[in-house]
């Protein structure tokens, strides 16, 4: 390894290490005969009061600090190259969450509260936890105008009279109606929910049942089993549901094979599913085979009613389990419910609010839960059906609030039609870019599929904190009373009484005169609804309320909003503007602990990200790393897997690179210390010097490109190694001697001075977006920021003629001849001399560096770190031919470079220097 003036104050390690204890250490073994303390003051150190470490309480004093003058990565990146951004924060403020939260703490006495004192209660609730959230993310450094007028929030009055305004145009349109339909509905939320509101547990536990279900209408293909009985044999998991039979449905283009038992009762089942069927249910002969088309006109005797229903044909039916045939309860799933609409089977839901049988299923049935003891039951009442029953593993789907299993049952609710939608907002999606690149295409399939299987959207929940569905109802009918005349009526409404008026106000005064003169009726004729809107329509109506132009730059959300407000958001677009309302989206992961596990209290896994920033109580045990380490550990892990770990080992590794950041910044400021010169210095250039520029230039427009595509993890990988390798370990390192021993005056050091400079502008911009904090930092300690002026109210463009391949060309080729050099030294390489023989393309090429055969102070001197370099030309060879022999006279006990004249004396550069000095 090369040392000179590099090795006196350690190599990289130590390289930002201002003791000048090393440097007389080094004199004094260079030279008995010299006292180095005379040329100490001679040495231009780097001189910065930018401190190399900040932790504990002064990291969390200096965040604050720093927050006055901070503004976040996608922000601050296009912010940083003169872009002009607008960024509202929002929140959603409305839903049952919120509500939940707020009457956790009440219990029983919240079963009396009425709908008003719900909504105040959830009101309080969420307008305390805006107000420490902004604090947090102000904390973060996040940029925003986060006073209330620059935010928005889906319960504030503007907000939802918006929304009751695209209500009622979707109404208009035809693209919202009233229906009867199964929804996901959650018993213990009492409430519809949307696919995005739902988490499936792979543990859940079913009883599922086998059951035989006799034909008592045999297909023409199996008339000759005329007067024996034959079953259908269907497999499900919620036995609950064969209450509402009403089909069973086959795969049309599946081999069925009717097999005989024991007791010459035929059952009919998928032929490659009858090895498992056979494990169950005992030996089954094969008799019969046909096809799913073959069962057309067949029919079967319902377990419960002992009705005759028929046998129809369902896309959705697959072998991949079960017997190959599906029973269909048209009230309890949304594919049996499409297979209804298409045989026009009755919709059937006998099951109430609370997840019970209602009177309407039997009186042994009433009342019981159909998860727990009304499957049970069902299994008793049909014994006679049921060939087998066992204990199913498998996923379910789980209230993702209240963490309980949750049912599909058909209800009367409010339902986008998405079908006619789903085509435009298809087509819509070939515009929109999807970040990160990495995984644009799985993420892009991901939103494509998902609208494609979307049937409808339910838009209604059974709860009071969350935006009206602006309809009234006739009492007696259920019919559907609403306008845009009345709806603008309710509007005004709110905005003079506020938002409670919904609830508050009696129905005379809902409904307005004019109302009740065209209907013709009653106040007491009418009611209002009881449903609110589901706050993804809340959310996903955004767009309409914050974009002037109705259409974003970009979304960023986590990887679960391709169900939920992407989606949302496209959907209610394309219905009221034709367009989807972003230009682009990216989607992060999310955070997970060391071994994949979900983050939660329950499992007492969760890292709390302000812990991380300020630190525990037992600052030793829980170190407060600051802002800056999280939204490092954010840029480097967030975007590139949907699984993101956050473990203290991580985090510490965020941190050490942070640090390894600010050591590199101190050494750059402190290399930029004003000494006092007389004289301009107009400053001369090495290749050393222009090709840094080169690499700056093009790291410049790496980043740039990198931050366009939102790769940041990349951002930071090219940015620790462009900083730690081409910065610190190649440029500083070789400019140490120019930097440190020239003379103030010298053109030579003023270049290099002016390249770090340059470094420091284009690292410090382009870490900003991710490290605001350890940037404005930077900035402050700046010697030309004497006003204390932001980072991000200057501006810094690159010159093209920065960029020069032929100097790039030139450094490269000699940089590979340095390798090789330090792999055959063995001892401080400035102690060394060398004649290098190279091939006439390789001569051509580094004499760029040396433009004599033999010199002590050429640019090729300083970058290879030798004291001497003779340089041959000769053909026939391919490689660097490398000779080295160690000097003859000792190294200058002042720079530790040149060689001594004589003993005691100083290199001929050293001496002028402490001449003039002297004088």
């Amino acid at each position: 390894m090369s040392a000179g003036l590099g090795v006196i104050l350690g190599q990289t390690k130590n390289l930002f290490s201002y003791n000048t204890k090393s440097l007389l250490l080094r004199y004094v073994q260079t030279s008995e005969n010299v006292n180095p303390k005379k040329y100490t003051a001679s040495i231009l150190l780097p001189q910065t009061k930018f401190p190399s470490r900040i932790s504990g309480k002064k990291r969390v004093d200096m965040d604050k600090y720093l927050l006055e003058i901070l503004k976040d990565i996608t922000i601050r990146s296009k912010i940083i190259r003169g872009q002009r951004v607008h960024f509202i924060p929002g929140w959603d403020c409305h839903g049952l969450p919120i509500e939940m939260k707020a009457l956790i703490s009440l219990k029983e006495s919240a079963m009396n509260l009425t709908s008003v004192e719900i909504r105040q209660k959830a009101q309080k609730y969420a307008n305390e936890a805006i107000s420490q959230q902004r604090d947090v993310f102000m904390s973060w450094g996040i940029m925003a105008d986060w006073k209330e007028s620059g935010c928005y929030f889906t319960h504030h009055t503007s907000y939802v009279i918006n929304q009751l305004r695209q209500f009622i145009t979707l109404y208009e349109k035809g693209l919202v109606n009233r229906d009867f339909k199964p929804v996901y509905w959650s018993p213990s939320s009492r409430t519809a929910l949307a696919e995005s509101e739902l988490e499936y547990n792979e543990q859940h536990v079913s009883k599922s049942a086998t059951i035989r279900l006799l034909l008592d209408v045999l297909p023409p293909a199996l008339e000759s089993l005329k007067g024996h009985p034959v079953y259908a044999l269907t497999w499900t998991t919620t036995p609950w549901t064969l209450v509402a039979n009403e089909a069973i449905a086959f795969a049309e283009d599946v081999k069925y094979c009717v097999a005989e038992d024991s007791e010459m009762n035929f059952y009919i089942v998928a032929e490659n599913l009858l090895n498992k069927i056979q494990e169950k249910i005992g030996i089954l002969k094969p008799s019969i085979t046909i096809t799913g088309t073959e069962l057309r006109g067949g029919r079967y005797l319902q377990p419960i009613t002992g009705l005759s229903s028929p046998f129809v044909p369902g896309s959705h039916v697959t072998t991949a389990k079960g017997t190959g045939l599906v029973h269909i309860a048209p009230g309890h799933g949304m594919d049996d419910f499409l297979i209804g609409l298409a045989n026009k089977l009755p919709v059937l839901s006998l099951v109430d609010e609370n997840g019970c049988y209602t009177a309407d299923a039997g009186p042994d049935l009433v009342g019981l839960n159909v998860l727990n003891e009304g499957g049970k039951a069902i299994l008793n009442k049909i014994q006679s059906n049921v060939v087998h029953t066992e204990n199913y593993q498998h996923s379910y789907p789980y209230d993702w609030r209240t963490k309980e299993p949750v049912i599909v049952k058909a209800s009367k609710q409010w339902f986008i039609n998405t079908s006619a939608l789903k085509q435009q907002a298809l087509d819509s999606l070939q515009n929109v870019s999807v970040y990160p690149v990495c995984n644009s295409a799985s993420s892009t399939n991901s939103l494509t599929q998902q609208v494609k299987m979307r049937p409808y959207w339910c838009i209604s929940r059974q709860r009071v904190w969350g935006t009206p569905i602006p309809v009234l109802y006739y009492r007696d009918t259920g019919d559907i009373i609403t306008n845009r005349d009345w709806n603008e009526r309710l509007c005004h409404l709110m905005q003079k009484y506020g938002l409670d008026c919904w609830w508050e106000l009696p129905i005379e005064k809902l409904a307005g005169k004019k109302l009740l003169r065209e209907l013709g009726v009653d106040a007491s004729e009418l009611e209002r609804g009881q449903d609110i809107l589901d706050i993804w329509f809340d959310s996903g109506i955004s767009w309409s309320t914050v974009l002037p132009d109705g259409k974003a730059d970009l979304y960023l959300e986590g990887i679960d909003q391709f169900t939920g407000w992407f989606q949302s958001s496209l959907l209610t677009s394309i219905a009221l503007q034709g367009a989807a309302p972003y230009k682009s989206l990216f989607a992060h992961g999310f955070a997970v602990d060391d071994k994949g596990h979900k983050m939660s209290k329950s499992l007492g896994n969760v890292i709390d990200p302000e812990e991380v920033t300020r630190g525990g109580e037992d600052l030793k045990k829980k170190p407060a790393y600051g802002v800056d380490t999280l939204r490092w550990w954010v840029a480097s892990h967030g975007t590139q897997h949907t699984l993101v770990p956050v473990t203290e080992k991580l985090l510490k590794g965020s941190a050490e690179s942070v640090q390894k950041l600010r050591l590199i910044f101190r050494f750059l400021l402190g290399a930029l210390h004003p000494y006092p010169c007389d004289t301009p210095i107009e400053p001369e250039y090495h290749y050393l010097d222009k090709y840094l520029l080169h690499q700056l230039y093009h790291y410049d427009k790496r980043i740039e490109t990198l931050y366009s595509n939102y790769e940041y993890h990349n951002a930071c990988r090219v940015i620790i190694h462009f900083v730690a390798n081409t910065v610190s370990a190649l440029y500083c390192h070789l400019i140490k001697d120019r930097l440190y021993c020239n003379s103030i005056n010298s053109s030579h050091r003023a270049g290099a001075v002016d390249v770090i400079s340059e470094i420091l502008a284009v690292l410090t911009r382009s870490l900003a977006p991710i490290l605001p904090h350890l940037a404005e930092e930077v900035w402050l300690h700046h010697p030309d920021n004497l006003a204390s002026v932001p980072l991000f109210h200057s501006a810094h463009n690159l010159p093209k003629d920065w960029d020069q391949p032929s100097v790039a060309k030139v450094i490269e080729n000699a940089l590979d001849i340095k390798a090789a050099i330090t792999k055959l030294a063995t001892i401080n390489t400035w102690e060394l001399a060398a004649t290098i023989t190279l091939n006439p393309a390789q001569y051509s090429i580094v004499t760029a560096l040396q433009k004599d055969e033999s010199s002590t102070t050429s640019q090729l001197c300083e970058l290879f770190q030798l004291s001497a370099i003779t340089l041959i030309a000769k053909d026939g060879i391919e490689d660097a031919v490398i000779d080295l022999k160690p000097i003859e006279k000792s190294l200058c006990a002042r720079c530790y470079r040149y060689p001594e004249p004589q003993p005691g004396k100083l290199c001929a550069r050293c001496d002028d220097i402490i001449s003039h000095l002297s004088t």
